[in-house]
């Protein structure tokens, strides 16, 4: 798509160009909805260093009416996905004919529901300031659509340096998205910050254990590789062990 090159990186694929539109067109009028986090994050990254981010789903945040969005997104042929809560709701819509894999061969939609407004969502939500990047989905086939970003204080200048640096704790699991982090080359956050995020990781709960882990090993290239990254964080303990991380809920 040589004409869209212009567009965020994930508006290059033709499939996903044309769903992400579908979404936009079905946004009821006075309803405000924002792509978040990663995605913009990625889009900005490859604007920046012309290199790709791994990403698997499209986070949003939705201000306004929320059945009338979900019945225009069902009429487009979007159909739920795995979460459906009182605030959060997963659509989905296939990107080929046979889809295989859950991820690779969907457009996935996780919108959150909200009540304030978009850059509140930001500081309440990101985990580091590289994350606080926010796209209405208006925009997303607009060639200016960098322009038209929102964002938080530092957002921009610490992903231009690869700078971590914590907005706000979360999620239990924020450490080993600090590690996915550092094996694109992103700089770790203040000693006083790992300090912090190892305190929160002993409130993983153990279902939630084994899939962060796998993901982890997943992004960085393996357990030796993860456990380099921890090291160079000053970690001694075993994070990758449940017990040593239920045991974290009492770190000094």
């Amino acid at each position: 798509m040589k004409q869209d090159s212009d567009l965020p990186i994930f508006m290059h694929d033709p499939a996903t160009n044309k769903i992400l539109k579908e979404a936009a067109s079905a946004i009821p009028k006075g309803t405000k909805t924002y792509i978040v986090g990663g995605t913009i994050r990625n889009a900005v990254y490859y604007r920046l260093f012309h290199k790709r981010l791994p990403q698997r789903d499209y986070d949003m945040v939705s201000i306004g009416n929320r059945e009338k969005f979900v019945k225009n997104l069902r009429a487009l042929g979007f159909t739920y996905g795995f979460l459906i809560r009182k605030d959060t709701i997963t659509l989905k819509k296939k990107r080929v004919k046979k889809p295989k894999h859950q991820f690779k061969d969907y457009v996935i939609l996780d919108i959150h529901f909200s009540k304030k407004s978009i850059l509140k969502n930001l500081k309440e939500n990101s985990n580091f300031t590289v994350n606080g990047f926010a796209l209405s989905l208006k925009h997303v086939a607009s060639k200016n659509w960098h322009k038209k970003l929102i964002t938080l204080p530092n957002a921009l200048k610490d992903l231009k340096n690869k700078q971590l640096r914590v907005n706000i704790i979360a999620h239990p699991a924020n450490l080993f998205a600090c590690l996915r982090f550092m094996s694109k080359g992103f700089k770790p956050p203040s000693k006083k910050e790992i300090k912090e995020l190892l305190k929160a990781l002993g409130k993983l709960p153990k279902y939630k254990y084994k899939r962060n882990i796998n993901k982890v090993f997943s992004y960085v290239g393996g357990e030796k590789k993860a456990r380099q990254l921890a090291k160079k964080l000053g970690i001694k303990e075993d994070i990758f062990d449940f017990e040593t991380i239920r045991a974290l809920r009492n770190h000094p």
